[in-house]
């Protein structure tokens, strides 16, 4: 029986390399890789748009920070978001979270690191991190899920750009009712002393460049409350890396 499953696990990972791709979003055959280009050229980039210098929130006008950043400065110095939550990136982030169609996974941690890569090479003012730290859930809703989508990402940026990952030094310490339909100030409310950094985990914080990952900002509620956490524990400075800004 092993050696059934090893020859067909073989044949699998045969036909995967000789035979025809096919674009996750439109199904036409590609060459390789998992999106054709017209089907990346139509994503929601954000690329070229006045966004918050904090937050990533397009702006109008010249202003460079947005009015919640300029009233109530969150602790993170950054964030570096590529794409806004619209279709049809939207339909692949919640196959992903929710089908755990994990192909999808793959071709979303992708998209981050080459635009993560390009800031890399065309930002004057780029610094690479000490550490990567993904975005926490609860124990019950990983369960529940099967993975924490932001763990996943994160572990594909950690390979790509040869960051250290630490995926243990936050906690999510109770289940807060779900984020989706709360204003920005029920969210915060929802999230406060939601995370914890045990005394333990201090050390391998102080002093250290973080960057946060998540898949998706909305309020930016968690990532506040998380770089204000890792602040208090003696991070240098915080920057956010997410996938997608919800507009």
């Amino acid at each position: 029986m092993q050696k059934l499953n090893a020859t067909l696990l073989r044949l699998r990972n045969l036909s995967q390399h000789f035979l025809p791709r096919q674009c996750l979003l439109c199904a036409s055959t590609i060459p390789a890789g998992l999106l054709c280009l017209g089907c990346h050229l139509h994503l929601p980039h954000l690329a070229h748009k006045n966004l918050c210098k904090q937050c990533a929130l397009p702006l109008e006008g010249l202003s460079h920070f947005c009015g919640h950043c300029l009233h109530q400065p969150p602790a993170f110095e950054r964030s570096i978001i590529p794409f806004a939550y619209q279709y049809p990136l939207n339909g692949l982030i919640h196959h992903f979270k929710y089908r755990r169609h994990l192909t999808s996974g793959k071709l979303l941690g992708e998209l981050l690191a080459d635009n993560l890569k390009h800031h890399a090479l065309e930002d004057d003012n780029w610094h690479a991190p000490d550490l990567l730290i993904p975005a926490p859930i609860h124990w019950l809703k990983r369960w529940q899920r099967g993975f924490n989508q932001a763990e996943f990402l994160a572990r594909y940026i950690a390979d790509e750009l040869h960051i250290p990952l630490a995926t243990h030094l936050i906690k999510r310490t109770h289940k807060t009712p779900a984020q989706k339909e709360l204003t920005r100030a029920e969210r915060q409310q929802n999230l406060r002393k939601a995370f914890a950094i045990s005394e333990k985990n201090r050390p391998y914080i102080k002093g250290k460049s973080i960057a946060i990952i998540d898949d998706v900002v909305t309020t930016t509620a968690t990532v506040r409350e998380l770089s204000q956490l890792l602040m208090k524990a003696g991070a240098k400075d915080i920057q956010v890396w997410a996938l997608a800004r919800t507009l």
